[in-house]
């Protein structure tokens, strides 16, 4: 601290003129020019807003921003608020790993900041990771806080910089209910007979904004539009900055070409061809477009449904698991895709479902990458479901259900006639066939072996029903995804350590919370397919519009101006998925044994 005193003195003590400098000297850390220019005008703004490429750096800018408030300002308090907890504590590792010289890019930082934390014999780095957010504390007053999740228990806080990470998908009410944490001046002071015109104005409170581009019916988009408003009509309370890839692909350095680009065109491309709609948004920082009323399945809903987990490939455990595959087949001309989701027995809400894998049949080997031949398919579903059984498990005991789209263009009805038989695996082991019952009751005497966990569904039949039911259920909470992939070749997965953590809040009343830990997951080439896949699976489901028509009706499709640019094989998956969820509810309901009533209590006696 003698040496940051001394460092202000020759600064003449002016703070709103020094934080790049200020990181530069006691962190290590240096910015390229976009990001040294958003840095600068954010320090002093009360409202800020950025939005910027994925890979471009908003944790590398708010990390730095946040740890030099805290040692600058005395009893700066600082809240990082995602509606996903993961989201902000991402950030906040990213503030820990620059302290403890992790970072491989950043070849000069220091350990600086690791002597401003607040030690003990418990906490022996000063990081504290509980379950309901991570926490360190400066000597000199200041704290970081994480905090995320329910908005009844975000209330009551005083805080003097708010940042919202992955803003794009914060629903308003969560920056409604936040926002007064900011709402005392910073300015204001009273008592001991003190002229409070003498006193200096004390840095604003500020709320900053952060996230690459959301869809054009978010919150984020309607602060973008407001906070570039009013700083393009010259008030100085605001500032906006869009970087987009291209600033990062050919970056400036004091003025300069950087001989190396922070992102590779060739990736931007490659994620171009992958999924365009999402590719626009996180790298060139182009709003999607959304339908208003009729887009019904909100990206918020599903970002705010998405958690870090791995997808499941197999089932490697011997414990009872329930998996449900749901199979859009094609031949020539659509996707052939299967999606697979787990059903869970929560202790408070009951039956949920995780989607934990999706798959594509798709010759790699044709031009055009169209579907797998028919018996290529059906090797292939063998498979999956001989591997989600499980080894030393009787057939089908682990998989619950079986659905296919029996629309006449996928020929859904001539795969499940393929199912009926019994058949042999790769390795000479006989299994039992899969028989609908109810479609295929006139065949159910020729297959008595075939176990009834197939069932077809008809679009017209079923569509609209399914499409309900996933809307139904996905408001309830009760569909769970992976969590956005980012393309790397390992994910962060928290997990519990098995110890508790004592912490503390403002009031100083402490607690004993459990610790968790995010642990670095390699992923195979299998894993990476799955997590792609369930992305594409939640761009294909916003982009299903309710499309109303008269008398009442609707029916659901995707948007005008996506048909024919668009698959929507995906989304139908995941209709079978949700409706399969909603009967499982529906029974545990309806299958609810009745109490047993005690005919003695209603005997008269004379």
């Amino acid at each position: 601290m003698k040496d940051i005193l001394n460092w202000l003195k020759l600064s003449n003590g002016d703070v709103s003129k020094t934080p790049v400098k200020f990181c530069e000297r006691f962190f290590g850390i240096e910015f390229l020019d976009a990001q040294k220019y958003a840095f600068m005008n954010t320090w002093l703004k009360p409202y800020n807003l950025w939005v910027i490429t994925r890979n471009g750096g908003k944790s590398t800018l708010s990390a730095p921003l946040i740890m030099a408030k805290g040692v600058l300002f005395h009893g700066h308090n600082t809240y990082i608020l995602s509606n996903v907890s993961a989201q902000s504590q991402d950030t906040f590792m990213k503030i820990e790993k620059i302290a403890k010289n992790e970072i491989n890019s950043f070849t000069g930082l220091t350990d600086f900041f690791m002597g401003e934390l607040v030690k003990s014999a418990a906490n022996t780095d000063g990081f504290t990771h509980a379950q309901s957010g991570f926490n360190y504390k400066l000597y000199n007053g200041s704290a970081v806080t994480s905090l995320s999740g329910d908005i009844n228990n975000n209330r009551g806080k005083r805080s003097a910089l708010n940042v919202y990470d992955e803003s794009g998908w914060t629903e308003e009410d969560y920056v409604v209910a936040t926002t007064p944490f900011l709402l005392q001046n910073s300015s204001f002071r009273m008592g001991g007979d003190i002229n409070v015109d003498t006193l200096p104005k004390q840095v604003p409170n500020q709320r900053l904004f952060i996230s690459s581009a959301s869809s054009t019916e978010s919150y984020f988009y309607s602060l973008y539009r407001d906070y570039s408003k009013q700083m393009l009509l010259g008030n100085k309370d605001y500032f906006v900055c869009d970087i987009n890839c291209e600033v990062m692909i050919r970056p400036m350095f004091n003025g300069k070409l950087y001989p190396v680009p922070l992102i590779e065109r060739d990736t931007i491309d490659a994620e171009m061809r992958k999924n365009k709609e999402k590719a626009l948004r996180e790298f060139y920082n182009k709003f999607s477009v959304d339908g208003g009323d009729n887009q019904v399945f909100k990206r918020a809903t599903v970002i705010s449904n998405s958690e870090s987990r791995l997808p499941v490939i197999s089932n490697s455990t011997s414990e009872k698991r329930q998996f449900v595959f749901a199979y859009d087949p094609a031949h020539h001309y659509d996707n052939s895709v299967c999606l697979v989701a787990e059903i869970v027995h929560d202790e408070i809400v009951g039956p949920r479902m995780e989607i934990v894998n999706g798959v594509s049949f798709v010759d790699i080997g044709k031009k055009k990458k169209t579907p797998m031949r028919t018996p290529e398919q059906m090797a292939a579903l063998k498979k999956m479901l001989l591997d989600y059984n499980g080894k030393q498990q009787a057939d089908y005991e682990n998989i619950e259900c079986l659905m296919i789209d029996a629309g006449a263009g996928g020929h859904g009805t001539t795969y499940a006639d393929y199912f009926m038989d019994d058949w042999e695996d790769v390795d000479g082991v006989k299994h039992k066939g899969l028989i609908d019952k109810q479609e295929n009751h006139e065949y159910v005497s020729r297959f008595p072996n075939a176990v009834d966990k197939l069932k077809l569904m008809s679009p017209q039949k079923y569509k609209r029903e399914m499409y309900d039911a996933l809307l139904e259920m996905l408001n309830l909470d009760l569909i769970s995804f992976t969590a956005e992939y980012d393309g790397k070749d390992y994910i962060m997965v928290p997990k519990l350590t098995g110890k508790e953590v004592v912490i503390e809040d403002e009031d100083g009343n402490k607690k004993a919370e459990s610790e968790i830990q995010y642990i670095k997951v390699k992923l195979d080439f299998d894993q990476q397919l799955a997590l792609r896949n369930i992305d594409l699976s939640k761009e294909e489901l916003v982009n299903i519009y309710r499309h109303k028509g008269t008398n009442g009706n609707y029916r659901y499709d995707l948007s005008t101006e996506k048909e024919g640019k668009m698959h929507d094989d995906r989304a139908y998956c995941l209709a079978m998925l949700g409706w399969y969820l909603q009967k499982v509810r529906r029974e545990m309901i309806t299958n609810k044994p009745k109490p047993k009533v005690d005919i003695t209590q209603f005997m008269f006696i004379n």
